[in-house]
């Protein structure tokens, strides 16, 4: 990853807050994919950014974000 120069402190803060936002969207389009009924979380909520409904679904979600780690993550 090249290391980008900002022209100001906000630039790069809305960067990381526009990726983050399109990752999050990113995981929910994966996750309805699958069929797991999820939203986005508001208010910074602290268990998440990501909220699923039924709990049978807990094993598949882990599993699918665990998978995104494994392929995009690697050292």
């Amino acid at each position: 990853m090249t290391e980008r120069k900002w022209e100001t402190d906000e630039d790069e803060m809305i960067h990381h807050l526009e990726s983050h936002r399109n990752f999050i969207g990113w995981v929910i389009d994966k996750l309805r994919a699958e069929k797991i009924t999820c939203d986005r979380t508001k208010g910074r909520d602290a268990n998440g950014d990501i909220i699923y409904y039924r709990a049978e679904d807990e094993a598949r979600v882990k599993q699918i974000v665990r998978d995104i780690n494994a392929k995009y993550n690697q050292l």
